[in-house]
């Protein structure tokens, strides 16, 4: 996952008082009568490498009228490393000790762009240890920031709704933050580990599996479409409070399947979390300044705000009231209604193979709508995969972020989005009142609910001077669509991270062509 930056200092503003005392914590302040000496790190739980003649990282975010206060509780006595090159390298039966805690290595969980995560044992029980190298102040800043948050995140779900909700999230257990040469860090947060396999993995094994079936029984795909309601259901029932409870105060910016946790409990209701907070921000300061512009996350669940914000800029957005309303306090609950979708979509069967669906009255009526929804969904998860993949190949330096620019400000990808998401609207709608009233139908009757709350979370702001109603799709102009010569929709690669592939694109042509793989 990427974090866009439209200018260097963009993403220490949005952090606010966060990153400014967070960076000048970890690099320290210059001092006056020393100024050629590098300032030890603030707690006895970093570790710092005198450098001859060097003089210390100046921090432009900090205030100089106080000292900088430590964001990072690190413990009494930890253990520092004066004069090590590199830090313990961690692998599995390594034991390590940071902030009066000892911690003993047992398996890789995961790796990201920003860092590993590795699975331990502590005197808490489970942990998860995430470990990153930081090579400028800007990343140290972050990774500091997100240590932070994670105890402000803590503090507000246990006044929300006690321990019950903290199971959802990591909690900061101990921190570490080691100098390894100038301008190099090693950041370790030890945390809770939330149980569980990436929904994004659950999700493309369902995708693989349906893709395989010739042919279903009637009551099989009952069955399954029984099972995805449920599990869409319990994601946005056990996540939506996590999300109304913190967000007073931070905002996760990065809600996908692949930062979503999810594990079979004993009663075979399925429990879910939320993880990776390392593009979190301070809530009030977005709302205040709308972060200026820094744009993260995986753009495949922005919301249209967020694709104008990086096409025409801060500036222009504030001239849309509702849009720059929905960027600032909208891009959460948006995320987290489509990842509901994408789960729904991808779990449920493929009603091309399924037996003697058209002769069952019940599903015979309902069909229509499931198709109708079937061909929305396709048409914005490739026109989204279509507008990202570029977007991330030009942070990956392939593509140039200004013509770039200028090229979607003329296809108007903002608008391709918008009109998407309004046609999942309608068909979303359409589902509803078709599968309202039916509750002897064990496997329609949750449908209707499922579908009130995802409408609720995927609102479409207005444009500029346009009535709070939505308009219909066919308002926008067609040649704004991504299919057009401007833009291609050919086959690529998901860009949550470079190595993936999820091809939900291709739900509606799957079960159009009778089960045949489908190109993504």
């Amino acid at each position: 996952h990427l974090k866009c930056e439209r200018r260097p200092s963009c993403a220490k503003r949005q952090q606010d008082s966060v990153a400014q005392r967070g960076v000048a914590m970890a690099v320290g302040a210059q001092s006056p009568r020393r100024p050629h000496r590098p300032a030890q790190l603030a707690g006895p739980g970093v570790a710092q490498r005198p450098q001859a003649g060097r003089s210390a990282p100046k921090v432009s975010q900090a205030p100089r009228a106080r000292p900088p206060q430590p964001m990072l509780a690190f413990a009494p006595g930890s253990r520092t490393a004066q004069g090590r090159e590199e830090p313990q390298t961690l692998a599995p039966g390594s034991r390590v000790v940071f902030s009066g805690r000892a911690f003993a290595v047992t398996r890789p969980l995961g790796k990201g762009s920003f860092g590993v995560v590795w699975g331990a044992r502590g005197s808490d029980g489970a942990v998860a240890i995430k470990e990153i190298v930081c090579k400028s102040e800007a990343d140290l800043a972050r990774v500091v920031a997100e240590g932070q948050l994670l105890k402000v995140v803590r503090q507000e779900l246990l006044a929300a709704g006690g321990r019950a909700l903290l199971e959802r999230v990591p909690v900061l257990l101990a921190s570490h933050v080691e100098s390894l040469a100038p301008q190099r860090w090693c950041v370790r947060l030890a945390m809770s580990e939330v149980r569980g396999r990436p929904l994004e993995e659950i999700l493309v094994a369902s995708r693989d599996t349906n893709n395989l079936r010739r042919t279903m029984a009637l009551h099989e795909c009952r069955g399954q479409f029984v099972e995805a309601c449920r599990c869409a259901g319990e994601l946005l029932v056990q996540l939506g409070p996590v999300l109304e409870a913190s967000s007073r105060k931070v905002y996760h910016r990065d809600i996908t399947p692949r930062n979503i946790q999810m594990a079979e409990a004993g009663t075979g209701r399925p429990k879910f979390g939320l993880v990776d907070f390392g593009l979190a921000v301070d809530a009030e300061s977005w709302r205040a300044d709308g972060g200026s512009g820094d744009l993260g996350g995986d753009g495949r669940y922005w919301p249209s705000s967020a694709w104008f914000a990086f096409g025409h800029g801060m500036r222009e957005l504030r001239r849309n009231p509702a849009m720059d309303k929905e960027y600032r306090t909208c891009l959460d609950v948006h995320s987290l209604g489509l990842a509901a979708l994408r789960c729904f979509m991808e779990m449920t069967p493929n009603y091309a193979v399924v037996e003697g669906i058209e002769a069952d009255p019940a599903w015979a009526e309902v069909l229509p709508c499931f198709r109708e929804l079937d061909a929305a969904w396709s048409r914005y998860w490739s026109d989204a995969r279509s507008a990202w993949q570029p977007l991330f190949e030009a942070f990956r330096g392939a593509t140039d972020f200004d013509e770039l620019r200028s090229r979607y400000n003329r296809v108007g990808v903002h608008r391709v989005i918008r009109t998407d998401v309004l046609a999942l609207r309608r068909a979303l709608e359409e589902g509803r009142r078709v599968c309202s009233g039916r509750p002897g139908d064990a496997a329609l009757s949750g449908v209707a609910p499922l579908f009130d709350a995802i409408l609720l979370m995927l609102q479409v702001a207005p444009e500029g001077a346009e009535s709070t109603r939505p308009p219909a799709v066919a308002d926008c102009a067609p040649e704004v669509c991504l299919g057009a010569s401007s833009m291609s929709r050919t086959s690529s690669r998901s860009t949550g991270t470079p190595n993936s592939s999820p091809a939900s694109s291709g739900v509606a042509g799957r079960r159009a062509a009778g089960g045949a793989n489908p190109t993504p």
